[in-house]
């Protein structure tokens, strides 16, 4: 992975491709960089630069300014757009990576987004937000990643478990920062770019989906399963 220095701190990222459009994939908690490659080398095509960044503290990449995680994380993003000059920008992001992508949505063209973490689209259906935070507040890594991802605890890959219990406070922290994030639904009506939503199956990300539904422009919503496909978007109507 290239490792650059720059004003904001250091970035670290995977890269495919060379040309003037440039696709920006920003990965979940929990995840990183390399949990996108398969994605990448399926949108890779002439004339296209794909790239993955490392999140705020997940492998070399560090901001100088972490006083705001979700911050920190957009940070990366914007370094992104400045080392990678383009003519056509479009982003995927996943989970924490698609609030991330969203805060920058005006230095995008077009967007794919896999159950962003909206949670002050919902702030009203407190019954949802609480079963969020009840689990962060528990600090257990355990559970977050069972009730995120429905796959149980003990079906993951030994190896895997491990990681993520090694990086638990960083995961944990991330996720109730993302979780208690205040972002107004006049903000999300100002992203005028064409948006494609992927929504898994969690309710709270049915909940989210549904609220952004009433007050953006998005070209239309995929379930999970379908088979991730980027070609030219389209403006709204």
């Amino acid at each position: 992975m290239a490792v650059y220095h720059i004003q904001r701190g250091t970035v670290e990222m995977l890269q495919w491709g060379e040309g003037p459009e440039l696709v920006v994939l920003v990965h979940a908690a929990a995840a990183g960089p390399h949990s996108l490659t398969g994605l990448a080398q399926r949108l890779l095509r002439p004339g296209r630069r794909v790239v993955a960044p490392a999140l705020n503290r997940y492998g070399a990449t560090v901001m100088h300014d972490e006083t705001d995680r979700v911050r920190a994380h957009l940070d990366v993003v914007r370094a992104c757009v400045d080392l990678c000059p383009a003519e056509r920008r479009l982003l995927f992001g996943h989970s924490m990576g698609g609030l991330t992508g969203l805060l920058f949505a005006a230095a995008f063209d077009a967007m794919m987004l896999y159950e962003p973490i909206v949670t002050a689209c919902i702030a009203e259906q407190t019954e949802l937000v609480e079963w969020d935070r009840a689990i962060i507040a528990k600090g257990d890594i355990a559970a977050f990643v069972t009730a995120w991802n429905e796959t149980p605890w003990q079906a993951l890959p030994e190896n895997l478990r491990a990681r993520l219990v090694t990086t638990a406070p960083t995961l944990i922290a991330d996720m109730h920062a993302v979780s208690h994030y205040s972002l107004s639904v006049d903000a999300l009506r100002r992203v005028m770019i064409p948006v494609v939503l992927l929504q898994g199956s969690p309710p709270i990300t049915h909940a989210m989906t549904r609220r952004w539904l009433s007050c953006c422009r998005t070209r239309g919503v995929l379930s999970s399963k379908a088979a991730v496909t980027w070609g030219r978007f389209r403006k709204p109507r």
